[in-house]
């Protein structure tokens, strides 16, 4: 056979140097220390239960609370305070934390401490050298705790905030609390009155200032009037106002009569320059009326008659006749040079006319156009007087609105230190606590069975964290970062599995252990590498861990595929094929290296499988690593390598015997088998650098007896898809094919 039917080992993975990179899944450590958890809760429970009685019975914690109000500020001090019903505005907020901020303040709270409620015992009042508990308790730095234990927070939606203070005694917490809530009041109320106070001042500072400024301008402004005779300079100023709007339509109709004279002249100087200047009427009588052009035009007329009589009388031919017409054609002429020469003197005095009549609109526009600036400046000087008028009496009434400003703010002022000045309201005072405030009993049945549920969880997830031992497959491939081919369940969960577990691929093919090989073969058979796989060693980590098991169902998987397979039996120490095979010959692998006999002698087919042949490891006369690496022994591998598609080994343990060390070498790829809570990763990668420095390829490792707690969703899986395959309504055998050809 070519060696394009052989197997290709897997190419491995980046990072297999990495031992650890990540702990368990948190399902599984549930699932495997479930009851750990439960004992965790349950304890958790217990503990919170009876650790909630010793609180409540002696150290129990009592909760008293005030109620106070920030109003929003009124103009009007008389005027009822709105009370905010839905959420307040941001400077309501920003008041209501600034309250906050005061109660809290050390000066508050140092001023609460010097109260009878700190300083004298309630249950021994007659007793000065007694204070209060909490303040016995706390008599090292006692506004330190004060701030630390005191809450002061805002109600949600509300302009309110409440004051909050636990202690042991309830009678004592109420009084405590009164004693910061009065102390608080009296100090906002004073500081605001302090505050009103020295507003008050200020504003009537400022009315007199302002008085004494209206006062002032009010002479100045009855002198200005005086002084310049406002009365008569606002009638004299609207008697201007109507002369110079008459000016200025003026001005706009002289301008428009001034444009229209000169783009009249300028037609008239063009169509003079071209020629083309029609003479007016008057100008043409003019012409017509000229003296020398009548009497040439007389002369003509005699001269007509004289020709019409002479061709009359002498003929056209005749030289009278001929003369009277070169007379007549001179006068004509002499006509025609005097028309040209009147017409162009006419249109130059029509340029003339012209010119005077836009030279007289201009002049007339000029002159309208300075007296429309005359009376305007005569108007602007009216208006610079009346503007300094109004200015004045504008500043004024701006004064006298700032004083009336005042007046009032000083009534109001007035009115507001005869009330409260401070913008806080006591909503109520503390009352004696009923209830214990802590301990809670429903907090702590909640609180117990979670932190038990936490701790147990915790303590499970350490314990498989310190547990290295390789029991998932996970921990191969997603732990180790190794390439896994497959995983094999345990005999005990596989109840479909009969007969030996070492040929169940063809004994018990509907169980989920052969099932699980021929993934293993399907595996083998798909992935690729740089050369060909053709010779496979397969071993365990450790003695009873499964490799022949492993090694026979892969040799009996790729036998039933019609590829010729040989089975060697490479454990020199426990051979344990011939307890499966009873065909198998007493003489193997060591005969044929030693020559004691050929290689046909110690092979031989298996009886259910043809194509499926097995040789034993024969007498061991000399140490396992010597028969690896005898002289023959390349020369065998290549026979063998032409008469089979694949020669699998079944090698000895790699832990404790190095013959499968050396013989993984000279093989194409190694499969090595690790038993379920055997080995651990220590030595997975002890046995991996092994491998590693005699340069054989480590193809993948198979976990043999995975559990089915363990497994995850492996036995269900593999239940389902025999259901399925149960239920399969195909026919064992094919109908209507035509005959197979030879």
């Amino acid at each position: 056979m070519t060696q394009s039917n052989a197997i290709v080992p897997v190419v491995p993975q980046a990072g297999i140097g990495n031992e650890v990179t990540s702990g368990p899944k948190l399902g599984f450590v549930i699932k495997k220390h479930r009851f750990l958890i439960v004992f965790g809760t349950v304890l958790g429970f217990f503990f919170a239960l009876g650790l909630y009685f010793v609180l409540r019975k002696y150290d129990p914690y009592y909760r008293a609370e005030a109620a106070i109000s920030v109003l929003p500020e009124t103009p009007n001090p008389l005027q009822r305070h709105n009370i905010i019903t839905g959420s307040p505005s941001g400077e309501m907020k920003r008041l209501v934390n600034s309250q906050i901020v005061i109660v809290k303040s050390p000066v508050v709270l140092g001023m609460a401490i010097q109260t009878t409620a700190f300083q004298h015992n309630y249950k021994y009042p007659n007793d000065p050298t007694l204070k209060s508990t909490w303040l016995e308790a706390y008599s090292a730095a006692p506004l330190h705790k004060l701030r630390k234990h005191l809450v002061v927070e805002p109600v949600r939606d509300s302009n309110d905030f409440i004051i909050s203070l636990e202690w042991h005694d309830a009678h004592e917490t109420m009084s405590l609390v009164n004693a910061i809530t009065n102390t608080y009041i009296q100090y906002v109320q004073k500081m605001a009155q302090t505050q009103l106070n020295t507003e008050a001042r200020g504003v009537a500072e400022a009315q007199a200032r302002v008085a004494a400024g209206v006062t002032a301008r009010q002479r100045e402004l009855e002198l200005y009037r005086r002084s310049h005779n406002v009365p008569g300079l606002i009638e004299r100023e609207a008697v201007l106002e109507a002369t110079l709007t008459n000016l200025s339509a003026m001005v706009t109709k002289t301008q428009i009569d001034a444009q229209a004279a000169k783009a009249n002249y300028q037609s008239i100087k063009k169509q003079v320059q071209n020629n083309t200047l029609q003479l007016s009427p008057r100008m043409q009588e003019l012409v017509n009326d000229d003296p020398t052009l009548r009497s040439l035009m007389l002369n003509l007329l005699s001269l007509k008659q004289e020709v019409a009589v002479s061709k009359d009388t002498l003929g056209s031919d005749h030289r009278a006749t001929i003369a009277l017409e070169i007379r007549q054609a001179s006068v004509q002429k002499q006509i025609d040079r005097l028309k040209a020469k009147l017409k162009a003197r006419g249109r130059l005095q029509m340029q003339q006319g012209a010119k005077a009549e836009m030279e007289q609109a201009m002049a007339v526009a000029l002159d309208t156009r300075k007296r429309r600036d005359e009376k305007q400046r005569e108007v602007n000087d009216l208006d610079d007087a009346l503007a300094k008028y109004r200015n004045r009496q504008a500043a004024l009434i701006t004064r006298e609105k700032m004083l009336a400003s005042l007046t009032r703010r000083a009534a109001l002022f007035k009115l507001r230190s005869m009330h409260n000045a401070s913008r806080v309201q006591l909503q109520y005072l503390a009352s004696k606590p009923e209830r214990v405030s802590f301990p809670r009993l429903k907090r702590f049945l909640v609180l117990g069975p979670i932190l038990g549920i936490l701790a147990a969880l915790g303590l499970a997830y350490l314990l498989e964290l310190t547990n290295t031992r390789v029991r998932t497959p996970r921990d191969i491939s997603g732990v180790m970062r190794l390439p896994l081919l497959g995983f094999i369940p345990d005999h005990a969960d596989d109840s479909m599995l009969s007969g030996s577990p070492m040929t169940c691929v063809r004994t018990s093919p509907a169980s989920m252990t052969a099932e699980s090989f021929r993934q293993i073969r399907g595996r083998l058979a798909v992935v690729h590498g740089e050369k060909p796989l053709q010779t496979l060693l397969v071993a365990s980590f450790s003695p009873a861990g499964g490799a022949s098991t492993v090694a026979s169902n892969i040799a009996n998987g790729i036998a039933l595929s019609e590829l010729r397979v040989l089975l060697v039996d490479a454990n020199f120490y426990r051979p344990i094929l011939q307890t499966v095979y009873s065909n198998i010959p007493a003489i193997g692998l060591a005969d044929v290296l030693t020559g004691r006999c050929t290689l046909d002698q110690a092979v031989v087919p298996c009886t259910d499988l043809p194509t499926l042949h097995l040789m034993g490891a024969g007498a061991r006369s000399k140490a396992p690593n010597e028969i690896t690496e005898h002289r023959a022994f390349p020369e065998l591998m290549a026979q063998l390598r032409s008469r089979y598609d694949m020669i699998i080994f079944d090698g000895a343990p790699l832990t404790f015997v190095s013959d499968s060390i050396n013989l993984a070498s000279k093989v194409d790829g190694v499969v090595a088998v690790v038993r379920a809570g055997q080995i651990s990763r220590g030595t997975v990668a002890r046995i991996r650098d092994q491998l590693t420095q005699v340069r054989a390829s480590l193809v993948g490792i198979v976990l043999n007896a995975t559990q089915s707690w363990s497994a995850g969703y492996f036995k269900e899986n593999y239940r389902t898809f025999f259901e399925y395959a149960s239920q399969s309504n195909r026919p064992s055998q094919p109908r209507n094919l035509p005959p197979s050809k030879s």
